[in-house]
């Protein structure tokens, strides 16, 4: 069976060499408008780019990125309520097209999204019906998160901490105390259980909710569990919000690792000339690492929620045992098919098969590469009125790199002003960070 797949395919894959550039390297020339902060003209040369079935997902979600940076955020949820039901579809893969994969190509298989990507859009689904002031529609979003975080298997990463801190914001604003309180239990939880491999600390404003909401609810011995882990003195006033709004708002900085592939030559024991080829993360450091907010005399400092490029990485080593088994057994597949075609004296086959082999052995490298690098949080309780807010965005060392203002920002009594915020940097200042591969993690400051 595998063999007639691979004699099948030898022709189709041998038609297609001149398109043999894997998904980044076409992804990557969106690179320099993201970077310059582009959507509009990032999102048009996605859409001159060939789509076909196998990757339908990944181009609807890299489209959707797109229009939220833009602020078209109805068009953004369009593309990803596409792309939901087809990462559900694409999850377990046809028999055809595993066998496909394996004798020819992992970019065969339609690509069904990283269990982490699947989360990121409910994410930003609710993110998007947010900056539309569309809080029942934003609730929806949030229930589907829960039964979507359901699904993940233990082990496997995902960014629920910030999933569920996100579901309880959602709550809070629509006076869902309850859910809002079992939410940010959860997410407390999951910032306190995370792996090393992305591991984050727990934000002090989910501390501060806890805390808040527990005295609301009437909640006295998880109230005091709570100012025992964050060594709130018993005699310390908890400010329970009553007449205050709130501004709360996302910054989404720098953008995600680039996957690509590393191709590497090697000789079977009889001395034919293999190639073998493997995915790596090319990191995409973000200039900037935090944020004030000022408005009227106040101002509230940013938190880091989640840090995509690293659980990129972490999906990528617990996908490795099975991209390299795939990869050698491809190779051994595509080796006995030579020596077979030799055998019945078919020389010009058999060459055929190995150029083929050589020519089109590349790694799968499709990856939502347009989400953001990492994500933070600012949350500005003001007294109801009108304000103008500023928004200064610091680097590592705490140099401004940039300024965003709002200006006449109503704040009702009781209410959440959601906002949601970009920053990239000029295409010739992106810094370009080390290659990230399964094994390693990245150590580097975490602001």
């Amino acid at each position: 069976m595998r063999l007639r797949v691979l004699f099948t395919g030898v022709a189709v894959t041998l038609a297609l060499l001149p398109g043999c550039a894997t998904y980044s390297d076409k992804i990557g020339r969106m690179e320099g408008l993201i970077a310059s902060g582009k959507p509009a003209a990032a999102l048009k040369l996605l859409e001159e780019q060939d789509s076909s079935r196998q990757d339908e997902v990944v181009y609807l979600l890299n489209k959707a990125s797109l229009l939220h940076q833009a602020g078209e955020y109805h068009a953004s949820n369009t593309a990803l309520e596409q792309a939901k039901p087809l990462m559900e579809k694409y999850a377990v893969l046809s028999v055809s097209e595993q066998a496909g994969a394996l004798a020819i190509s992992d970019n065969l298989r339609a690509y069904p999204g990283a269990a982490y990507e699947r989360i990121y859009a409910h994410i930003f689904a609710a993110l998007n019906y947010l900056a539309l002031e569309q809080l029942d529609e934003a609730r929806v979003e949030a229930l589907q998160l829960d039964n979507a975080l359901s699904q993940i298997p233990i082990g496997v990463p995902a960014p629920t901490g910030f999933a569920r801190y996100l579901s309880g914001l959602i709550f809070e604003a629509l006076d869902e105390w309850d859910d809002a309180m079992i939410a940010y239990r959860g997410a407390y939880e999951s910032y306190k259980t995370y792996p090393a491999a992305y591991s984050l600390p727990v934000p002090e404003s989910l501390k501060q909710a806890l805390l808040r909401l527990a005295g609301r609810q009437g909640l006295n011995d998880e109230l005091q569990q709570y100012r025992d882990a964050f060594g709130v003195k018993k005699d310390e006033v908890i400010a329970d919000g009553s007449g205050l709004g709130e501004v709360v708002l996302f910054l989404e900085s720098g953008i995600a690792p680039l996957k690509r592939d590393s191709i590497t030559a090697a000789y079977a024991a009889d001395g034919r000339l293999l190639t073998i080829a493997l995915p790596y993360y090319q990191s995409r450091l973000p200039t900037v690492t935090g944020a004030n907010l000022r408005a009227a005399g106040h101002i509230a400092q940013s938190e880091l929620l989640d840090d995509v490029g690293r659980m990129a990485l972490a999906e990528m080593q617990r996908e490795m045992p099975g991209i390299v088994a795939r990869t050698i057994a491809r190779a051994v597949v595509k080796n006995k098919t030579i020596k077979q075609s030799e055998r019945q004296g078919n020389d010009a086959l058999g060459l055929l098969v190995n150029v083929a082999g050589i020519a089109t052995e590349r790694a799968d490298t499709r990856s939502w590469s347009t989400l953001p690098n990492r994500i933070y949080v600012l949350r500005l309780p003001l007294a109801p009125g009108r304000y103008q807010l500023k928004l200064e965005l610091r680097d590592t060392n705490g140099v401004v790199q940039g300024v965003r203002e709002y200006n006449d920002l109503l704040v009702s009594a009781g209410s959440k002003r959601f906002i949601s915020e970009q920053w990239v940097v000029p295409a010739d200042l992106l810094p370009r960070g080390p290659q990230l591969r399964p094994g390693t993690i990245d150590q580097r400051r975490r602001n």
